[in-house]
């Protein structure tokens, strides 16, 4: 038996919720998916990661492949028994147990990923989970593990948070939507750049219906604010383009934030500097822009990437839906808000492939 998990978009939890409208967004109309059609050839493989979250008593394992634009390449559920895929997307990958009670969604947007599931009750998401995978794409395998469980009121929490990480910084469980909603957020620092991973439990009512789902989000890469003399030097970014091909981008930060163009990779590439802007194209549908920010006396380095790969579909390791409408209901794509004051949330739709991360 199994459940949905959700990979994508920052700052929201995609869950099985009301609309705050009182009205139900139709599950069958897919408003988000760009409709070009997705290449048939093998996507290129950029990144991996691995995210284990409870469900029916049993640990889900969920490894997502991502391609060099932050789509899906793969996803593959295991145990698989038991699981068909209803919606296989770029950026979305959904599946549903055979009753139709546990549900399996990942999403991929901007450079964040989110995998989630859901089940009837809070005991049935409770376990040991973790998440796994090269944050900074450095080579480095980072762990996180930590235990979802019953406050002993009905309400959920999260425990025993570990990470193999000893720099990065465990926030506190946070309680909010009266004990509904427990989240907790890892943030991880690697030189001038920073990630977030975040956990959160949710139970929720619908009716006379009472639904729980658990989701493991991991942030885009983001600049780390630093003081002047620790932020100013040289720096590389580096990536892989659309084909496989390596790219990297050497450049020099002054203590005023002033930016230069160093070596650039592969030849072809071009680089221009615009203020505090660094602007290096590789090809007409991929470019990244570094730029530094300065505010009292403190640097913030940014690299935003814009790589517009060609749309393929994600392989997946279970039978696929051939009927389009072959969704239970429930299993929607509504998000409820992570902000403590959201309470109930709203419905909102995930999973367009813009390319960009």
């Amino acid at each position: 038996m199994f459940v949905s998990a959700v990979l994508a978009g920052a700052g929201a939890f995609a869950l099985l919720a009301p609309a705050a409208s009182g009205q139900t967004a139709d599950p069958t109309v897919d408003t988000t998916v760009d409709t070009t059609p997705p290449s048939t050839d093998a996507p290129v493989v950029a990144a991996e990661s691995t995210t284990t979250l409870p469900l029916f008593g049993t640990p889900l394992t969920v490894d997502v492949s991502t391609t060099p634009g932050g789509s899906l390449a793969g996803v593959t559920v295991n145990p698989a028994t038991g699981l068909t895929a209803t919606q296989v997307h770029p950026n979305l990958v959904a599946f549903v147990n055979d009753d139709g009670t546990g549900k399996v969604r990942v999403v991929t947007r901007h450079g964040t990923q989110k995998t989630a599931v859901a089940a009837p009750t809070l005991k049935e998401i409770s376990g040991q989970g973790g998440w796994s995978g090269d944050l900074f794409g450095t080579g480095t395998t980072t762990t996180v593990g930590f235990t979802i469980g019953d406050r002993g009121d009905g309400t959920p929490d999260i425990t025993g948070i570990t990470t193999s990480d000893a720099s990065a910084a465990i926030g506190d469980v946070q309680h909010s939507a009266g004990g509904k909603v427990a989240r907790a957020t890892i943030t991880f620092t690697s030189g001038i750049q920073s990630r977030r991973l975040t956990i959160t439990v949710v139970v929720f009512t619908r009716g006379d219906e009472t639904r729980a789902a658990s989701q493991v989000s991991l942030s885009k890469i983001s600049g780390v604010k630093l003081p002047a003399d620790q932020a100013a030097g040289e720096h590389t970014w580096s990536a892989m383009l659309c084909d496989g091909t390596k790219a990297s981008v050497t450049y020099t930060v002054a203590s005023d934030g002033s930016i230069t163009a160093g070596a650039v990779t592969p030849a072809g590439a071009t680089a221009a500097v615009k203020g505090n802007t660094l602007a290096v194209t590789f090809s007409a549908t991929e470019s990244v822009s570094i730029r530094v920010s300065e505010s009292d006396g403190q640097l913030r380095i940014s690299a935003s990437p814009r790589l517009r790969c060609e749309r393929t579909v994600p392989s997946v390791n279970t039978p696929t839906s051939t009927n389009p409408t072959n969704r239970d209901p429930r299993s929607g794509p509504p998000r409820v808000s992570t902000s403590p004051t959201s309470g109930d949330g709203h419905w909102t739709r995930d999973g367009r492939n813009r390319g960009d991360h």
